[in-house]
């Protein structure tokens, strides 16, 4: 468990919620505003080595060097949850900016906001 985390929007963690048998990787959407409050949770995306993903619309690639996990990954824009920080395990790292504004543009496009 990772106690009092400073949590910021385009942060890279591993989670593992006790309904997963492994770690795996979140991309953290909420707003820096929600991250700062006395919230238990956080919202996110989840973050997949499956390539095949990529097409999908609003789905973003994410390369290895700006996401600091092991391998290239997809942020699955269609996999918004929302996870209690107790399961935020490890931080691995922050995306650049333009790689966020791209995941967030691509959760609009699943909710349907315009």
């Amino acid at each position: 468990m990772v106690a009092n985390i400073n949590l910021k929007q385009g942060q890279i963690w591993w989670s593992q919620p006790p309904e997963m048998p492994q770690p795996q990787p979140i991309l953290v959407i909420q707003s820096d505003a929600f991250n700062r409050s006395l919230l238990e949770t956080a919202v996110c995306v989840t973050l997949s080595p499956d390539w095949k993903l990529a097409p999908a619309p609003g789905n973003v690639l994410i390369s290895q060097a700006d996401s600091g996990l092991p391998k290239a990954c997809v942020a699955n824009v269609a996999q918004v949850i929302t996870i209690d920080r107790r399961f935020l395990k490890e931080y691995v790292g922050t995306v650049p900016p333009f790689i966020l504004e791209s995941v967030l543009d691509g959760v609009q496009l699943v909710v349907g906001r315009s």
